[in-house]
């Protein structure tokens, strides 16, 4: 469902005002603005009070809602007041239209500004948007086929649309159903492409998809104080005071923060900036306003403060929809927020999600930032099984051993004879030391030689170690290494 608004005398300013106010998906064309009224059903009703509310908000004006924007268009260019076609009436609407309103359709479209004029409350320097170069192609006419009067071509040129109108206006076609009427074929083989897509248009159809108009004004904010200040506490008010309207933009656009940039000019002349990568789009003003102090308070200004600068670019909204089977994941700020106040608290890069690399090295792994995703459902599909299948023999799993790895191997002593392990000493309390019964390997390994000189030391990337599993009086098996360089034994873990 689609919306247009068509007021000559009024502003585009204006039009674009009000079209803001209802939804950010609108395009300009002219002095005519389209919107995508799809979502608008929840909050304002049907289509019928929906346009109601945007005809009272024009005060004076067109307002007509159709199924497609090109509907909307020519009955908001051919109909006085408000227009609402039910679904699957636009063509006989659209029927009893004088097709003089193709050509002012298409004077707006090709009038089309790559750069609408903004609203008096944005900045001055704001500019662009998106443009649509249109290409209009010669066809090639050839034979006389009937029901047609003799074959008239277009001409090129700005004279191409009064030209079309008379041809049609001597064929006897004044209305856009006796347009629509005619075989497209025909019609293409006299009149070009022009003529084709002119059709088109008079049986409501869309060339393109609407882009939606985007504002290219940017999220920033500054603020020059009468007195620096110093300390976290005073720059907290003067964020909130920042950010809060820099939210609200961002919930009119429907848009989140993807990264922060704020530069703080200090007293000393110098000028301290900060980028904060945010894991998912955020516009809540007390979450951005937490994580930006948070950095601060790890890198803190080196003098008093005199200008505030913030600087956000926007990514498009973030959209989930949970299901009634899955258990609900915290909300992105919550998760951002308390890995801000961890990283504060431990340090950067001490706070995140261990992240395997691509090496062969015991126990390397790297750290990335912590994000809170939606698992893949298709992971978690379970099968449905009988009573029969549960209590089958061939279903059931076996679980084998496993390795608790500690995060720092524990030294140790070992006694070796004839090249094998034969007693263990470990000074921590719970662990075994002792004679060793069984002694499985060893499994040598190295690695990364390559990248810190021919000789590999024991403080360096490179590795090279001989793995043991042996097994105490009681029972318990630990995996022992031993690096070869240094001759030092190790314990890695114990295994389940």
């Amino acid at each position: 469902m689609f919306a247009a608004l068509y007021a000559p005398s009024v502003p585009l300013a204006a039009l674009l005002d009000v079209a803001r106010a209802f939804t950010p998906r609108f395009e300009p064309c002219g002095s005519l603005v389209l919107l995508d009224a799809s979502g608008l059903s929840r909050l304002f009703g049907s289509a019928q009070d929906l346009g109601e509310h945007i005809h009272a908000e024009m005060r004076d004006g067109r307002v007509a809602i159709a199924s497609t924007q090109t509907s909307a268009a020519l009955l908001a260019l051919g109909r006085p007041g408000l227009t609402v076609v039910a679904p699957g009436n636009d063509a006989a609407v659209l029927a009893t239209l004088s097709v003089s309103v193709l050509d002012t359709f298409e004077r707006l479209n090709e009038a089309r500004s790559p750069q609408p004029p903004q609203p008096e409350a944005r900045s001055p320097k704001s500019e662009g948007g998106w443009s649509h170069p249109r290409h209009t192609h010669q066809a090639s006419r050839s034979g006389k086929p009937k029901g047609l009067p003799p074959q008239q071509g277009p001409q090129q040129g700005p004279q191409q649309g009064p030209r079309l109108l008379e041809i049609l206006a001597k064929w006897g076609i004044r209305t856009l159903g006796a347009l629509a009427a005619l075989p497209g074929p025909e019609v293409h083989e006299r009149l070009g492409q022009r003529g084709v897509d002119r059709q088109r248009r008079a049986r409501g159809e869309d060339r393109r998809p609407l882009v939606p108009w985007v504002d290219d004004v940017p999220f920033e904010a500054v603020l020059e104080l009468e007195w620096p200040i110093e300390g976290l506490e005073p720059l907290s008010f003067v964020l909130a005071r920042l950010l809060e309207p820099l939210s609200l933009r961002l919930e009119q656009a429907d848009r989140g923060a993807a990264v922060i940039c704020t530069s703080l000019r200090l007293t000393n002349k110098s000028v301290q900036t900060r980028t904060l990568q945010l894991p998912a789009p955020m516009r809540d003003p007390k979450t951005l306003r937490t994580l930006m102090l948070l950095d601060l308070e790890s890198h803190p200004p080196e003098a008093a403060i005199d200008t505030v600068r913030v600087h956000i670019e926007p990514t498009p909204g973030r959209v989930l929809q949970w299901t009634l089977l899955d258990r609900a994941q915290p909300a992105p700020e919550q998760v951002s927020t308390l890995v801000a106040r961890l990283t504060a608290l431990m340090g950067q890069g001490r706070v995140g999600a261990p992240v395997l690399v691509d090496t062969w090295r015991p126990g390397a792994f790297t750290m990335s930032d912590f994000r809170c995703e939606m698992a893949d459902r298709s992971t978690k599909q379970q099968e449905i099984r009988s009573p029969e299948d549960e209590s089958s023999p061939d279903l059931r799993v076996s679980c084998g051993a496993a390795l608790r790895r500690y995060r720092l191997p524990i030294p140790t002593r070992v006694q070796v004879h004839e090249g094998r392990p034969v007693r263990l000493v470990i000074d921590r309390h719970g662990f075994t030391s002792g004679a060793i019964t069984q002694a499985a390997g060893p499994w040598r390994t190295s690695g990364e030689w390559w990248t810190t000189g021919s000789v590999p030391s024991a403080s360096s990337a490179a590795w090279d170690r001989d793995e043991w599993e042996i097994a105490m009086n009681d029972g318990t098996v630990y995996r022992l290494f031993v690096e070869r360089e240094v001759g030092q034994w190790f314990v890695e873990g114990v295994i389940d």
